[in-house]
């Protein structure tokens, strides 16, 4: 009888820790992403990082802005900036 008392408190824990997970949409400035390959490849970096749901890339003159919608519970920006600094484009939060 106590495996039931347990079977529920298991099932409480993980309903409140996904019910805690949320989307989040952040902007990130993507430096040296100047040409027409390089949104692509930000792009591609982005949806490989574990937990992202959309990307849109915006091309400017001297940098690209990455908007990435994202399952908070799964991705944070850092890991999103990580992923555009390993693919050779250094990224900050847009302010």
């Amino acid at each position: 009888m106590k495996i039931l008392p347990l079977a529920a408190l298991a099932a409480a824990l993980l309903s409140t820790n996904m019910a805690a997970a949320a989307e989040r949409t952040v902007t990130l400035n993507v430096a040296n992403a100047t040409c027409e390959l390089c949104g692509p490849i930000v792009k591609r970096a982005l949806n490989r990082v574990p937990g992202v749901l959309d990307v849109q890339i915006t091309q400017k003159e001297d940098a690209a802005i990455a908007r990435v919608r994202f399952d908070d519970s799964r991705a944070d920006t850092a890991a999103l900036i990580a992923a555009t600094t390993n693919a050779g484009y250094p990224s900050r939060v847009e302010q």
